[in-house]
């Protein structure tokens, strides 16, 4: 018996701390991330900060900024040459919170998110072939056309518009600090701006259309997460 009034008193007084944590005029400083098909080594930590306007009512802004460079060897018989790769993600949003109970709160979010990604590979296109800077033709007079095999840093975008829609627990411990697991549905609407590959035009080497050249593509996408948020109240 006394183990399960213990046991009953430990549960309302977490209770009534998680309750603390909500009311009005509480700052909210977080970080979290997504664990949904990402690998440790590229967990990506949003932080946000939230201000309670009303007990169990939080809104406030979220930013995340990413950056990795990774050096890109160009040869295997040439260990000194090199490139760097970069790829960065920015986000920019808000987010509005309601706790449905004392510990279930669920969380909109609006996010713009700006993503940019490197790559060193082959331009998939052809070229007229030359020799010390000058044309050479077939016997028939026509440009000797030949693949394009060089390989060159090849720089790729996206940009979207991003609504969340999710469900959360605040699990309070040490009485400011909390662990707070979520789920997450995306609502999302962008463009990727992609190399496009162009076939060339023999009978016009000088024009346009044979330039390699970044096609936009429109996309919407939704997509579920699951995640954690560590959360600092005070």
């Amino acid at each position: 018996m006394k183990k399960i009034i213990l046991s009953i008193a430990a549960v309302v007084a977490f209770a009534f701390s998680a309750e603390a944590q909500t009311r009005k005029g509480t700052i909210l400083l977080g970080a979290g991330s997504d664990l949904t098909n990402t690998a440790w080594t590229d967990l990506s930590i949003s932080p946000k900060v939230g201000f309670f306007v009303q007990d169990g009512i939080a809104i406030g802004a979220l930013v995340n900024f990413s950056n990795q460079s990774q050096d890109f060897k160009v040869s295997p018989l040439d260990p000194v040459a090199s490139v760097t790769l970069d790829n960065s993600v920015m986000d920019l949003g808000i987010f509005a919170r309601y706790y449905v109970s004392n510990n279930l709160f669920t969380e909109v979010g609006l996010t713009s998110r700006s993503a940019v990604s490197e790559r060193y590979d082959y331009l998939t296109a052809f070229r007229q072939e030359t020799i010390d800077g000058v044309p050479i033709f077939n016997p028939d007079g026509t440009p000797k056309i030949v693949e394009n095999n060089e390989r060159e840093v090849i720089e790729e975008s996206s940009k979207s518009m991003n609504f969340d829609l999710g469900l959360g627990y605040t699990i309070v411990w040490r009485e400011h600090f909390a662990v707070e697991p979520f789920v997450k549905l995306r609502f999302a609407n962008g463009t990727d701006k992609v190399w496009d590959d162009k076939v060339i035009d023999l009978d016009d080497l000088s024009s346009d259309s044979n330039s390699y050249s970044v096609e936009s593509q429109d996309f919407n996408s939704t997509d579920f997460s699951v995640g954690v948020n560590f959360s600092l109240f005070f």
